[in-house]
């Protein structure tokens, strides 16, 4: 019984998170003109009161959310997402040959987003995973699959003001780390590949 209040509990939560951000962007969006980095600073505060509320309320265990892991798991997860952010060097490489105005740089200046996205991109992992998609685990009853694809499309719909292109590309970085989740069970492998699919792009001037 316990189980099925903190499924309904948990479900609700994400639920009224993802409509007031939705109603928030629509009423913000109208009478300010506000940069697309505040809009994702606004989804990360929201998710932190979703963190909260379950914390609360809900079981939470922190070796259960990927956050607390043994050195051999966290190495293996490290190694994953190394493994990833290597593939995508490759590519990137192979896509900027010959093209001058892709030469690989690290500049940053100006672009407080990129300069604070080795931040950003593991605050995120741990909100995609250890809120998200445990929560899901938790309404569902089960891992799996079945998680890991609304944590996703969640994950995308709360990039709905980027456009559909990075909604599209948001669910599928999430595809891919959820899946290192589930397979580790550790989010920190997940957040070096999220922050080598974020990131690297733009060094080779790739938007």
């Amino acid at each position: 019984m316990e189980g099925e209040r903190a499924a309904v509990r948990t479900l609700v939560y994400l639920l009224v998170t993802l409509a007031v951000y939705l109603l928030l962007w629509q009423v913000l969006s109208v009478f300010f003109d506000w940069p697309l980095y505040y809009y994702s600073r606004l989804i990360e505060a929201l998710a932190l009161l979703l963190f909260a509320a379950l914390a609360c309320t809900t079981p939470m265990r922190f070796e259960e959310m990927g956050i607390v892991v043994p050195a051999r798991v966290l190495l293996r997860s490290l190694a994953l997402g190394g493994g990833v952010a290597a593939v995508v060097t490759a590519g990137l490489l192979f896509a900027a040959r010959g093209q001058p105005e892709h030469a690989f740089s690290w500049h940053v200046t100006g672009d407080i987003a990129r300069a604070t996205y080795f931040l950003v991109a593991p605050f995120q992992e741990i909100l995609g995973k250890s809120v998200m998609l445990y929560g899901f685990e938790i309404v569902t009853g089960r891992r799996g699959a079945l998680s890991v694809l609304l944590s996703a499309l969640t994950f995308g719909i709360f990039h709905v003001v980027y456009g559909i292109r990075m909604m599209l590309l948001s669910m599928l970085l999430m595809l891919l780390t959820g899946w290192m989740f589930h397979r580790e069970r550790c989010v920190w492998g997940c957040a070096a590949a999220h922050f080598a699919c974020g990131f690297l792009p733009g060094c080779f001037g790739f938007s």
